[in-house]
């Protein structure tokens, strides 16, 4: 099964039925533009057999939609107010926006913009996850990662061939929070931060041009604040501004001190923890999924591989070395 397959069964299972089955053409219309967009709709042939399963995350949603018939959606006014990142799960699709389109298949990936005019026509095999993004959060975000005040407009490509697995593993993350009924924190700066350096996009050349590192003691600020705050999901971008530097210049930064992304370092500084806290711990108090949470990891599946990855064993092993340690001193 393909990560975004997987994902699709976990919005299906842990999602809210919105539509199921449903045939009525007024239903699903009202059902799909209140989780996504405002559209109309048209059956192409066959009579609908709709299935909308949602879940919400603060200001982001994750969604699975099939039609179960050939349809076209297209746009009830020219300006909308969210980014669709659509992830297809199965089937074909035929996405037009502006003046431009794309043919899209499982493996391949479209973010909808807000700006312009848009149709989207998909055969009655098509089967989707969505992610419904605020076009407010994802201008701010933009803004934020170009290092200019207020918000920045952004188009990003109507098609990418690959998905940044970045952006699956935090539209996993929101799935699990949203079930379980958790606060998001930064996720949604998180993910829109994740798309916009991930998807092709109009900033894409400006955030990978060359910058000028910064010192020593803005990259060593940076650590400081992240190990001060490893717990919780914050944004690299205002992990930058923190400093005082762009988001590329500090990237710059930690490749060049540490031989490593600020990513890669800061989930090495979690794993650490994660580890000196699981090896100290009161085996009949702790837990490895509240050691994961107080790290700052929300995907325990994702925890857990990473960590024997580095480790050579899982956290659970860990746990149990210790309270088999403290059995012996005993």
């Amino acid at each position: 099964m393909s990560r975004v397959a997987g994902i699709a069964e976990l919005v299906r299972t842990r999602g809210r039925r919105m539509v199921s089955a449903a045939d009525d053409v007024d239903e699903v219309v009202g059902a799909c533009s209140t989780a996504l967009r405002p559209h109309a709709l048209l059956v192409r042939d066959r009579r609908l057999s709709a299935r909308l399963d949602h879940l919400a995350a603060g200001s982001v949603s994750v969604n699975r939609l099939r039609y179960g018939a050939a349809v076209r959606i297209s746009e009830l006014a020219p300006e909308q107010d969210e980014f669709l990142l659509s992830l297809p799960v199965s089937g074909r699709a035929r996405f037009a926006y502006g003046t431009t389109s794309a043919v899209l298949r499982p493996g391949a990936a479209s973010v909808v913009n807000p700006y312009r005019s848009f149709q989207l026509d998909f055969d009655d095999a098509f089967d989707q996850v969505v992610l419904r993004l605020d076009r407010p959060l994802v201008e701010r975000t933009a803004a934020l990662l170009a290092g200019t005040p207020g918000t920045v407009a952004v188009q990003f490509d109507l098609r990418a061939d690959t998905v940044s697995p970045g952006v699956l593993a935090l539209v996993e993350a929101a799935v699990h929070l949203s079930a379980e009924g958790a606060r998001p924190g930064h996720l949604e700066a998180l993910l829109a931060e994740a798309l916009l350096l991930g998807h092709p996009n109009t900033l894409s050349e400006t955030l990978a041009a060359e910058t000028k590192a910064p010192s020593s003691a803005r990259v060593r600020r940076a650590m400081d604040y992240l190990l001060a705050h490893l717990p919780e999901s914050f944004s690299m971008a205002e992990v930058a501004r923190h400093c005082g530097v762009s988001l590329r210049s500090l990237q710059i930064g930690f490749r060049r001190e540490t031989g490593r992304t600020l990513s890669e370092w800061l989930r090495e500084q979690r794993l650490d923890r994660a580890r000196a806290l699981l090896a100290a711990a009161d085996p009949a108090g702790a837990t490895v999924t509240a050691t994961a949470l107080a790290c700052g990891f929300v995907h325990l599946g994702d925890f857990a591989a990473q960590f024997k990855r580095r480790f050579g064993e899982s956290p659970s092993a860990v746990l149990r070395e210790t309270d088999d340690g403290s059995s012996r001193r005993r």
